[in-house]
C-alpha cells in the first residue's frame, strides 16, 4: 500500500512539473513573439513586401493571419476577419500569409495572387472559401470546380485570369512564409497575430478583443 501512495505521488508530482513545463514553454513562446514584433525591421516576419495587405492602417495595427484555402478551419473563421475588417479598416492593415498544407492549396493561392492584378483579391477569396466544400470536397477535391463559379465575379476578366494564375511563380513567396511562420511558432491554420500578440483561442469575441485593446490602449 505505501507503494502504491509513493508511485501515486511521484505520477502526480511529474504531472504537475510536465504542465508547469508547457506552460513556461508557451509564456517564454508568447514573449519572444511579441518581442520579434517590437524590433523586428519592416514588420518582419510578420509582413513582407509580397503580402496582401488591406485597410488604411491610420493607428499602426497589424493584423497577420497565416491561412490555407483548402482549410475548413480558415473558411469557418473567414466571415469574422472581415467582420473587424470592415468595422476598423481605416485603423487596421489586415496581412494575408500562406501556409499551403493541403495537396491543393498552391493551386488555389495561385488563383488567388493571380487576381491581384485585377484588384479583386477580395472578391476572389471570398469566392474560394464560399465554395470550398465543393471544390475542396473530402473524398474527391477538384480545384479546378474553381472556374465555373468564379465568372459570378462582377467584372472579373475570367481569361485573364487563367492566363496569369498559369504563369505567376509563387514558390519564393510560399517559402519565406512558411520559413516565417516556423520562426512565429505557427503550427496550424489559420492563426492570427494583432501587433505581434497571437491569437491564442478561435474565438470571435478573444478576436474582437485583442484588435480592440491595440486600437485603443
Amino acid at each position: 500500500m505505501q507503494n502504491k501512495k509513493i508511485v501515486f505521488i511521484s505520477v502526480a508530482v511529474l504531472a504537475l512539473v510536465f504542465i508547469g513545463a508547457i506552460i513556461g514553454f508557451k509564456k517564454s513562446e508568447s514573449s519572444n513573439v511579441e518581442t520579434l514584433a517590437k524590433t523586428s525591421s519592416k514588420g518582419a516576419p510578420f509582413v513582407r513586401d509580397h503580402s496582401v495587405r488591406m485597410g488604411d492602417n491610420k493607428k499602426n495595427i497589424i493584423i497577420t493571419e497565416f491561412t490555407d484555402p483548402e482549410c475548413p478551419a480558415c473558411r469557418t473563421f473567414h466571415p469574422a476577419i472581415y467582420n473587424i475588417y470592415k468595422e476598423y479598416y481605416e485603423d487596421i492593415h489586415l496581412v494575408i500569409r500562406y501556409l499551403a498544407n493541403h495537396r491543393n492549396s498552391e493551386y488555389v493561392i495561385k488563383i488567388m495572387e493571380a487576381s491581384r492584378k485585377q484588384n479583386k483579391y477580395k472578391e476572389v477569396t471570398d469566392l474560394v472559401y464560399k465554395y470550398q466544400p465543393a471544390w475542396a470536397a473530402k473524398n474527391n477535391p477538384n480545384p479546378q470546380l474553381l472556374w465555373n463559379f468564379l465568372p459570378n465575379i462582377e467584372g472579373l476578366d475570367v481569361e485573364k485570369l487563367k492566363q496569369d494564375a498559369d504563369t505567376i511563380d509563387i514558390s519564393d513567396m510560399l517559402a519565406l512564409d512558411r520559413q516565417d511562420a516556423a520562426t512565429l511558432g505557427v503550427r496550424g491554420t489559420p492563426t492570427f497575430f494583432v501587433n505581434g500578440k497571437k491569437l491564442e483561442k478561435l474565438i470571435y469575441q478573444d478576436f474582437l478583443d485583442l484588435v480592440e485593446s491595440e486600437i485603443y490602449k
